[in-house]
């Protein structure tokens, strides 16, 4: 039995990738199985007990509770408690939809559940007064609602599904979370653009990754801080599947840097770091707004802090890659623009292939110098490295992105 909230610790991300997995991946060796328990001590000690979670931590714990469900082919065992030391968190994370997220909910008027935790629902409702913001709520996107599957069938390119499955979620995107990005002046002068980005993120979750996709945006004094999490089939399996064209020839970053050694890591599990590396340099080369361009919105220009999880392996980035990645983003700049001119202009010719191609080598050579930086920064003190590796799997993509208030 594995305990989620921990007496006197909040539950955050961190502690979800450091120990929580770990204690879950030991227990299903151990017992077989695994039954989460809500809260370490139960009704025992319930008036020294403090419980807290971060709400960004939400989508990770939703997506992990799925994939366990899957693997044991029924919803895993969620024991509650009601008492004086659980009744906030209890009431955060019921007004928040996560239990009607995680549960068998087929009321239409709250979100559909997608019965991966099983639990006695009848400790639910009858709390506090107090309510969280209605925006501060757990989404969960899938191609299994609004009767999206059977309105692809009428698109026969992956191209025209994902335009549509776009256009659909921009839409939802606002609705969610527009008024949240309006609160932090960071993002309120760019609320199409984060609306853009985070459209083609959840896009690319429920068409490619196969899997439900999990999101939770929480303001509070001092940031913004965003999650997004699905276990479908991750960046290398979706790699694969992409087509040489002029300007991308699959894993080409990823074979450079496989060669060159620098890092005495299990070579499992520094792949995944490779591939978090190919993912983001294919980004910097499409046509549309996506996963680099957050991060170099949020580190960049809001001087946050972006955190992208693959597997086994994590890399943060923060300003203190400033340098590397502000000649990322110029060079990023000038190959969209070329993007948007072909596109705007309908030219059909090769009158930029010769300069989209330098400007994609000189993106090529800025994610090598990237890479090596960051690998020496680790191999001289991991503690304090942009890269993380864990043994324990995670499967599936997991973004975590916090905004500072200006």
């Amino acid at each position: 039995m594995v305990s989620i909230l921990k007496n006197n610790e909040n539950f955050t991300p961190y502690v979800f990738y450091t120990t929580f997995l770990k204690e879950v991946a030991e227990d299903i060796n151990k017992e077989g199985y695994v039954i989460f328990k809500f809260v370490e001590n139960g009704d025992d000690k319930v008036f020294d007990s403090s419980y807290r979670i971060e709400p960004i931590s939400i989508p990770l714990l939703l997506s992990l509770s799925e994939q366990l469900s899957k693997y044991f082919k029924e919803p895993i065992d969620l024991l509650l408690y009601k008492n004086n030391a659980t009744k906030e968190v209890l009431n955060f994370l019921h007004k928040s939809d996560f239990f009607w997220i995680a549960g068998n909910n087929k009321l239409t008027s709250y979100p559909l559940g997608k019965n991966i935790l099983k639990f006695e629902e009848s400790f639910l409702g009858d709390f506090i007064k107090k309510d969280p913001r209605p925006e501060h709520r757990v989404r969960c996107y899938s191609l299994n609602d609004d009767n999206l599957i059977s309105k692809l069938e009428v698109f026969e390119s992956e191209d025209e599904k994902r335009d549509f499955l776009i256009s659909e979620y921009v839409y939802t995107v606002r609705q969610h979370f527009q008024e949240l990005l309006f609160d932090n002046s960071n993002t309120s002068n760019k609320t199409d653009y984060y609306v853009e980005l985070l459209s083609e993120l959840i896009t690319n979750g429920v068409l490619h990754s196969k899997s439900n996709t999990f999101a939770l945006m929480f303001v509070n004094n001092f940031s913004t801080k965003f999650s997004i999490s699905d276990n479908g089939i991750g960046f290398e399996e979706s790699l694969k599947s992409k087509s040489e064209n002029l300007l991308y020839t699959p894993f080409e970053l990823k074979n450079k840097i496989d060669n060159l050694s620098i890092l005495k890591v299990n070579p499992k599990i520094i792949n995944n770091l490779h591939v978090i590396f190919e993912t983001l340099y294919y980004s910097a080369l499409k046509d549309r707004r996506g996963l680099f361009d957050l991060m170099i919105s949020v580190v960049l220009e809001s001087k946050g802090y972006f955190r992208l999880h693959s597997d086994n392996a994590q890399i943060i980035v923060s300003n203190r890659m400033n340098k590397q990645l502000l000649e990322l983003s110029n060079l990023r700049d000038d190959l969209f623009k070329i993007h948007e001119d072909i596109l705007i202009n309908s030219i059909k010719d090769n009158r930029y292939d010769d300069q989209m191609i330098k400007l994609k080598n000189q993106i090529m050579d800025c994610f090598m110098n990237l890479y090596n930086i960051v690998c020496d920064k680790y191999n001289n003190d991991y503690r304090y490295s942009s890269i993380r590796f864990y043994n324990v799997k995670f499967k599936g993509v997991h973004i975590e992105v916090e905004i500072p208030n200006a």
